[in-house]
């Protein structure tokens, strides 16, 4: 994933980050840019699930889709694996 500064649009770094929950993160961002310098915090969540989970967990829930997804070739030989 790459983010860009808000202002001054240089690419950023994470420097850190934590566990929120299961499903989101909260990360420190540092601009690289010298004469910016910019940190900022980012929440970093799933929010949809396209393709689901062969091995769910079932304390975590994302809302699935309402758009079917195609599966590729790879996801279709692990089901046929189960």
């Amino acid at each position: 994933m790459r983010l860009n500064c808000p202002h001054c649009g240089i690419p950023a770094k994470v420097r850190t980050s934590r566990e929120v929950t299961r499903i989101t993160r909260e990360a420190y961002v540092q601009c690289e840019n010298m004469d910016c310098c910019h940190v900022w915090k980012v929440i970093i969540g799933a929010i949809t699930t396209i393709v689901p989970s062969l091995n769910p967990n079932p304390n975590v829930y994302i809302n699935v889709s309402q758009k079917p997804q195609k599966l590729d070739e790879r996801q279709l030989s692990l089901i046929n694996q189960k």
